[in-house]
């Protein structure tokens, strides 16, 4: 029996396929985005680095296609509903089930970090982090999305009891009017007030209501309540449209979906804002129209197959991408074997498919070593069974949240710190993950009846 006709024949018959295609389709956007942003030119006999953004500003228009984190969370949404529902039937408590939700989002993330704390200790006693092509930090700057994404999952029972009470639509109008209340002071009065990174600090409370909202548009698709008719799917997507238009025209907001690195210039991703929404509006439309054709397409054993295997270690790709543009970074410029043009003109773009290539390649050999971490552990005995209280997952998910955003933002070294080690974001992320049973479970089991 051929590989893709084992992965077809081992697929639960409910589960939904076009769904996981989705998951997987927007994480390998997101990642060709991130290889292509970064461009290395020679200055002189230096490397010089830019963002595709600032070099090509025309590029910018492509970020209404390389964003895909809308549609990511609508997918979420449907998916953590059933899965709640069917944790609530059962009788399992809230805490366990975000306990086990968070094992396969987190558990990728420990040896990603291990790998550059270590990097960063090691160049920090010797020859210094300036040796590397690229700054290490572009390694851990995709770690941001588990933060938005464990906060969101963590509110599922609240969120979604919410939603099954008022008919779904009043907290969904609820985010939407808060998002672009904070649109209206993070764009006017407060632009400049409290910058964080460069951005009105005003704007991080959009992390909260602009993803939730997307995640409860999830909660209608789990609820089979969005429109199955061409029309009303198209209406769905020219409304986004028309936001988008009116936002980014005559509004306020700027053209760029994602941050310009290297710049405080505004953008809609950092933090989010509510022209987000908008282009989650065009993504779901497009999703609704694909669905019916695709899901059947997807039936046959050698598409199914394609999706499948990378959506077993997709937190895995997700994370580990920018190691591996490091990687080919360093061993491609450092050594002279990569020429580099003095622009980004056609020469540059010529050897972008090679570039990819080698990311591509270097990315899978990557992932399979370090892809069993997102294999969550063989379940324990029900008496030794660690369940956490409520507020012990709560707390896991602000410490962890909280490491994780101080991360991103301050860098994986800390020079105020011995070894150079990150201890303000390291302490409250290694309590958060023990708390949540992402490590240390033993810590926090039963003990046997």
């Amino acid at each position: 029996m051929s590989l893709a006709q084992r992965v077809h024949e081992q697929t639960p018959a409910t589960r939904d396929r076009y769904l996981d295609l989705l998951r997987v389709a927007s994480i390998l956007v997101v990642v060709l985005g991130h290889w292509m942003a970064r461009v290395l030119t020679d200055d002189d006999g230096a490397v010089a680095e830019t963002y595709i953004l600032e070099a090509i500003p025309v590029t910018q228009w492509a970020t209404l296609l390389f964003n895909v984190m809308p549609i990511f969370f609508i997918v979420g949404g449907a998916l953590n509903a059933p899965s709640w529902r069917r944790a609530r039937e059962e009788g399992e408590p809230a805490a366990d089930w975000l306990r086990r939700r968070s094992r396969r989002l987190l558990r990728p993330l420990l040896p990603l970090l291990a790998l550059w704390i270590t990097i960063t200790v090691v160049l920090g006693a010797t020859v210094g982090e300036d040796v590397m092509i690229l700054d290490p930090d572009a390694a851990i700057v995709p770690i941001w999305f588990l933060a938005a994404y464990l906060l969101v999952t963590a509110l599922t029972p609240v969120t979604l009891r919410l939603h099954e009470w008022a008919g779904g639509l009043w907290l969904i109008a609820a985010c939407a009017a808060i998002a672009l209340g904070v649109d209206i002071l993070r764009f006017g009065p407060l632009a400049d007030a409290m910058l964080i990174e460069g951005q009105p600090a005003v704007g991080a409370v959009n992390y909260l209501t602009v993803y939730v909202l997307l995640h409860q548009l999830g909660y209608l698709w789990a609820d089979d309540r969005l429109p199955t008719r061409p029309w009303p799917q198209v209406a769905i997507g020219l409304t986004g449209v028309a936001a988008l238009v009116v936002m980014i025209g005559p509004g306020p907001y700027p053209l760029t979906m994602v941050p310009i690195a290297g710049t405080d210039l505004p953008n809609n991703l950092n933090p989010p804002s509510a022209a987000l929404v908008a282009l989650g509006m065009c993504q779901l439309a497009v999703a609704l129209l694909a669905r019916s054709r695709v899901t059947g397409w997807l039936q046959r054993p050698v598409p199914w197959t394609a999706v499948a295997l990378p959506g077993r270690r997709l937190m895995t790709i997700y994370l580990w991408h920018q190691t591996a543009m490091l990687a080919v970074a360093n061993a491609t410029i450092l050594t002279g074997l990569w020429p580099l043009p003095e622009r980004a003109d056609g020469s540059w773009w010529a050897t972008r498919p090679l570039w990819l290539l080698l990311c591509a390649v270097t990315l899978g050999a990557l992932v399979a070593v370090v892809g069993r971490f997102e294999t969550p552990p063989s379940p324990r005995p029900a008496g030794l069974a660690p369940r956490p209280a409520a507020a012990l997952a709560g707390i896991g998910v602000t410490l962890s949240t909280g490491g994780v955003g101080w991360l991103v933002v301050a860098g994986i070294a800390d020079p105020a710190m011995p070894l150079r080690l990150p201890l303000p974001a390291l302490v409250p992320l290694a309590v958060g993950l023990v708390a949540l049973g992402v490590v240390g479970d033993r810590l926090t089991a039963a003990s046997p009846r």
